[in-house]
């Protein structure tokens, strides 16, 4: 049997753009940039075939040890799904986020923490990333600035789970370790939840 629409896929996320695009009147700016991103991420989860690797809780918790000394590790499940961290490039650079609306105590760090967590684990099946909280240190004094919310990430890196931090409010990604040298701050992680 042929069928009629060969790009049947594409045909439906342009229809579901165009429902976005129908209700955007209705819509407050972060709910439209939201809909909007679950349709994209949606697609790219399935035209690029991102798939996830399973490690232990235990495995997560050995990781945080070595690179994370210090920081208070709490991890709700026993099995992870990772992403390699080529997939997560992938990810990032169609990532919503960054066209959010910050609003004071309303939307602010941690529910941009929040949200990106659980979009991965929503669409992507990933539920390995860490929701990070800890002090915003002065680069040259170290006092404290204020307290964030961000992410802990472990990427499998040649079969190897190496922990990146992830500020979701504008897509910095490095290397975490306790004190991790961002470009407003250090971020200094006192605790990491994997949900």
């Amino acid at each position: 049997m042929k069928l009629l629409f060969p790009n049947w896929r594409k045909l439906g996320f342009r229809f579901l753009r165009l429902g976005t695009e129908i209700i955007k009147p209705l819509l407050q700016q972060n709910q439209e940039w939201l809909l909007k991103s679950v349709i994209k991420d949606t697609e790219l989860c399935i035209s690029k075939s991102i798939s996830t690797i399973t490690v232990s809780a235990e495995d997560i918790e050995r990781a945080a040890e070595s690179q994370i000394q210090g920081s208070f590790v709490w991890c709700w499940d026993s099995k992870y799904r990772c992403l390699k961290k080529e997939d997560f490039e992938s990810i990032k650079t169609a990532d919503f986020a960054d066209r959010m609306k910050w609003i004071a105590d309303i939307f602010d760090c941690d529910n941009f923490a929040s949200l990106f967590s659980d979009i991965l684990t929503i669409i992507f099946g990933v539920n390995s990333i860490g929701i990070a909280i800890g002090a915003v240190l002065d680069k040259q004094t170290k006092e404290v600035l204020g307290y964030h919310a961000y992410n802990i990430l472990p990427l499998i890196e040649k079969d190897k789970i190496v922990l990146y931090l992830y500020e979701p409010q504008t897509d910095e990604t490095t290397i975490a370790s306790r004190e991790t040298n961002m470009s407003y701050g250090i971020y200094r992680t006192d605790l990491i939840i994997f949900k």
